[in-house]
């Protein structure tokens, strides 16, 4: 079959009934193949969780036959023990009796607490011990084996009850890995128990791995035990025992499902895990893992499944399902072929006369079709269409020469129509990127004179005042350097006239002198200060900032804090606040326009005495306004921070408080451009920044950070 052939018997109605029908049926054995895998599966899983319950808990049973059968033997002894206290011989071979009743005891210990035997005896403890098959004696209990310090001997001692240990070596004792169930005894002197020591029964790990070893799950199935805080007691890998964790596994897998498992077991719960990615040890197949604990002393039991050989079963029963689908499919594709070629050779070889038919050829003869179905009615009707088309085309052919001369003409319209919008269209996009970028330039124009403008306002409103108050205040500063130059004069005179006046009245007048000399210093020095503020308000409302220089923050902050606190106490006499300042006297002078960072802390502490006094107007006695300023050297920057008490302020305005002209003041009481100033001098002029940090009814904080160096 050629190329040609194949493309036409896709596009033919055989195939796609072939094809419809094929797919049904595929889709339905499809859908029984994954409703009889999910179900198989299912019940194997259903399986499996009983059959790793059953192992799980046959395990946990055995263990916990072995560890009670352990600690009913202390229990018993306990008693005869306690009634041959002095009798060395005796409490000897009741302990040797403990180890020789029962072969799971690796060995038994009878240690008493120090000092027990005298001050002389700091060490009095007996043990018996397995050593192949045979039983020995050692006292225990020496500078390098030190009982007193050990968990089987401490914890007892302090729980006041009977105690598994946790799994260790035990080197100088036993001499290998065990677990100690320890219970303490006790005496009673003048009516009060007093502990005397303990009676210890051990259990071997190699005798608890036998018992896990048992454990047969398929191949490559296997089981493991951890103690109470996760540690590896027994596992196939004897290296890890002792030396890893259900924790450490989880890490070494990155497995942290396996880490919450291991929380649950340390819990001591039980469970079934299945959607895990655990992969077995032995040979790093994917499995599923079933744990539980043991009663007895709180160590957990796990059970490794391997998913590939307990699913072996049912993935038999689906390659044997996919077989046996795959034959059917072929068998069904085969028998859909052949009915469907019959019953469609009547329409191909319609289709063929109607190929020829529409290439020209009017002449083609049709098959002969008797049939009355509805290819026979089909066949008729196309005998009909051709004689009438034949007649049809005769004309459609003198009418088609008309229509082709109009339609080159249409063309050539269209042509030269196109060219035209497309020169038109560039012409109008240039003018609307003209018109975008003559409206920003408007945007940022409009924006910057509506700025000039209030801040022209404010500078020759600050101007003014400035200068209004220059003028007495040179008065002020020039008069109070010449009366301290008078005063001294006359302070010199006075010494001459000691002994006409005499030394009382003298002296009388020269501490006047000097208190007038005082004041009048303290006058020229805070007319120094205002001087030095006044230039400050010109320097601003000049519209430009001053030089860099080398600023004290510390005493710049501390000036402008008592400035805001007398500038609020003179708008409201009855204003008052607890001031709070943690200066770094480590902070030493840093680079900046001490004109513009004094209008940023301002500018934010007369935010803070606002806020509070608002607050202590609504809240009066039950509340009292804090200011906290603070500086610290952090390396290469400085760091202030401004926080007050007042009523803070809530996330909408948070996110407005640094734009222009926005504020929460009443009108008249605020213009907005405080904070945008200050965020300007801070980030733009200094490369710093300002944060804030708020929550309303409680606190506002301002975070200054200004680079030492720019």
């Amino acid at each position: 079959m050629t190329q040609s052939q194949r493309n036409n018997f896709r596009r033919s109605l055989a195939f796609k009934i072939i094809l419809l029908i094929f797919l049904s049926i595929a889709a339905i054995m499809v859908l029984i193949f994954v409703y009889d895998y999910v179900t198989t599966r299912a019940i194997v899983v259903k399986n499996l969780r009983l059959q790793a319950d059953y192992i799980t808990k046959n395990t946990i049973l055995k263990i916990n036959k072995v560890l009670s059968n352990i600690q009913i033997i202390p229990q018993n002894y306990a008693p005869l023990i306690l009634s041959e206290l002095g009798n060395e011989e005796k409490m000897k071979y009741l302990l040797s009796q403990m180890v020789k009743s029962n072969d799971d005891i690796y060995g038994a210990a009878l240690a008493f607490d120090s000092n027990y035997k005298g001050r002389n005896v700091k060490y009095y403890s007996f043990y018996y011990y397995r050593d192949r098959h045979r039983l020995k004696f050692m006292n225990l209990g020496s500078d390098t084996y030190n009982y007193y310090t050990m968990d089987w001997f401490q914890i007892p001692k302090e729980l006041g009850k009977a105690q598994w240990s946790e799994p260790y070596f035990d080197q100088g004792g036993g001499d290998t890995l065990m677990s100690t169930y320890s219970i303490p005894l006790y005496v009673t002197e003048k009516d009060r128990r007093k502990f005397i020591g303990v009676i210890t029964v051990d259990v071997s790990l190699l005798h608890l791995q036998q018992i896990v070893d048992s454990i047969k799950v398929y191949k490559s199935g296997y089981g493991y035990m951890i103690s109470r805080i996760g540690t590896l007691v027994t596992h196939p890998h004897k290296e890890e025992i002792m030396n890893e964790s259900i924790f450490s596994l989880a890490d070494n897998k990155k497995l942290s499902k396996l880490r919450e498992i291991g929380k649950k077991m340390i819990a001591g719960k039980s469970g079934f895990e299945e959607n895990i990615s655990y992969y077995n040890l032995l040979n790093g197949k994917k499995s599923w893992i079933a744990y539980a604990p043991v009663p007895a002393n709180g160590w957990s039991v796990v059970v490794v499944f391997p998913v590939d050989e307990f699913m072996a079963d049912a993935n038999k029963l689906v390659r044997n399902l996919v077989e046996m689908a795959v034959v059917g499919l072929i068998f069904i594709f085969l028998v859909i072929f052949f009915i469907s070629r019959s019953i469609t050779g009547s329409l191909r070889r319609l289709t063929s006369a109607a190929e020829k038919f529409a290439e020209g050829d009017f002449n083609v003869a049709l098959p002969p079709n008797r049939s009355e179905d509805e290819i026979g009615r089909l066949n008729n009707a196309f005998i009909y269409m051709q004689e009438t088309l034949a007649k049809t085309i005769h004309d459609l052919k003198n009418t088609s020469d008309e229509l082709r001369k109009s339609h080159e003409q249409l063309e050539e319209y269209n042509r030269t129509l196109e060219q035209k919008v497309d020169e038109r269209t560039t012409e109008l996009k240039a003018k609307h990127q003209e018109l975008d970028s003559a409206f920003n330039r408007l945007k940022a124009a409009q924006a910057q004179l509506v700025q000039s403008e209030k801040m022209a306002s404010l500078g020759q409103l600050t101007a003014g005042i400035a200068h209004e108050i220059k003028n007495p205040l040179n008065f002020i500063n020039n008069f109070s350097e010449l009366s301290v130059e008078l005063v001294q004069e006359i302070l010199a005179e006075t010494d001459k006239l000691t002994s006409s006046l005499g030394e009382k009245e003298a002296g009388y007048i020269k501490g006047i002198l000097q208190d007038i000399e005082g004041n009048v210093k303290k006058i020229h020095d805070h007319g120094k200060r205002a001087d030095s503020i006044i230039r400050g308000m010109l320097l601003h409302s000049r519209g430009k900032s001053g030089e860099r220089m080398p600023t004290d923050i510390n005493a710049l902050l501390a000036e402008y804090v008592n400035l805001g606190y007398h500038g609020m106490r003179a708008t409201d006499s009855s204003f008052n606040i607890k001031i709070e300042d943690d200066y770094d006297q480590e902070l030493k002078q840093i680079n900046v326009i001490p004109q513009d960072i004094s209008r940023v802390f301002l500018n934010m502490i007369n935010n803070a005495f606002y806020s509070t006094h608002q607050k202590k107007k609504e809240l009066k006695d039950a509340y009292f306004p804090i200011l906290k300023v603070s500086t610290k050297d952090l390396g290469d920057t400085v760091e202030i921070r401004i926080w007050d008490n007042g009523k803070g302020m809530p996330q909408a305005v948070l996110e407005k408080i640094f734009n222009p002209f926005y504020t929460t003041k009443p009108a008249g009481s605020g213009t907005g451009l405080g904070l945008s100033i200050s965020f300007d001098i801070i980030v733009q002029e200094h490369q710093g920044q300002i944060k804030v940090d708020s929550k309303e009814g409680e606190y506002a904080e301002f975070v200054i950070t200004i680079p030492k160096t720019v």
